[in-house]
């Protein structure tokens, strides 16, 4: 029968060498950690003093992207305001989006409410850092892939055109409308 000791009969155990396990974990961790931080100050660092050298730059450098990522539906805002600006205009895009029709049932309601508008409508200005900065726009993406652009001019009619979808590069064809509102 087999004895109920924990005796090794006599040989040497040999304590582990290196950190336990925790410890590698523990050490990978804090090191990512530095890594991330240094890499995070130094990034801040470096824009503070491209900022500091030329604050103009930095804004037209934020506003030149802006502008391209938002560009394309500027652009099919534009088209469809100058289009709701003339009768045919109007023809046009009601029968391009059948969504409108939710709102407005037959073209002959939807020309209707176009001609109260018309005279409201400001000439759509080029988009710019001063359209972006207080030029009254909000161009926003929501999750389900629809665009609103809404834009207040300071004189005129108050426009929110939601296209069904993002931009695609590449894509020419004009984008379709959800939902058109103007007041």
């Amino acid at each position: 029968m087999a004895e109920g000791s924990w005796d090794n009969s006599g040989q040497v155990v040999q304590p582990s060498k290196g950190l336990p396990l925790w410890s590698k974990v523990l050490l990978g961790c804090g090191i990512a950690l530095l890594v991330t931080l240094a890499t995070c100050v130094g990034g801040l660092t470096f824009l503070a003093h491209k900022i500091q050298q030329d604050p103009g730059g930095a804004g037209r450098w934020f506003m030149g992207f802006a502008a391209d990522k938002i560009g394309p539906d500027w652009e099919a805002f534009s088209r469809v305001v100058e289009q709701l600006r003339t009768p045919e205009g109007c023809r046009v895009v009601y029968a391009e989006n059948p969504d409108l029709a939710r709102t407005w049932p037959q073209e002959s309601d939807f020309l209707e409410a176009a001609e109260s508008w018309r005279p409201r409508l400001a000439a759509v200005p080029p988009l710019g850092p001063e359209l972006l900065g207080q030029g009254g726009v909000t161009i926003s993406r929501e999750f389900h892939g629809q665009v609103r652009v809404d834009w207040r001019p300071r004189e005129g009619a108050r426009v929110t055109v939601t296209f069904q979808s993002a931009h695609r590069r590449g894509d020419a064809s004009p984008r379709k409308l959800a939902s058109l509102d103007v007041h």
